[in-house]
């Protein structure tokens, strides 16, 4: 957020259950367009490849974010399903 503030562009990730304190930091730090990226949550029990797999999805919007490109929304998920919510359960 130090970065933006001085006007270097950067890419924030926050992952869901952190996007309201994302927003509230970046607004404390008057921020308040601050675009956040959003994955989801949990991260910590992911596998090596399925950390790949949401980086790749996530490459499209940081790369969006660092260049300027088009108007930035206040924050934009990233298009990916957390795989313990595609588990079915019998």
């Amino acid at each position: 957020m130090y970065l933006e503030k001085r006007g270097v562009p950067s890419s924030t990730v926050v992952s869901t259950a952190f996007l309201t304190h994302g927003h509230l930091a970046a607004k404390n730090l008057q921020l308040d367009d601050l675009p956040l990226l959003v994955v989801p949550h949990p991260l910590n029990d992911l596998t090596p490849d399925e950390v790949r797999e949401l980086a790749r999805a996530a490459y499209p919007v940081v790369i969006e974010q660092l260049t300027g490109q088009g108007k930035q929304a206040p924050h934009t998920k990233v298009d990916y399903v957390h795989p313990a919510s595609k588990k079915v359960t019998a």
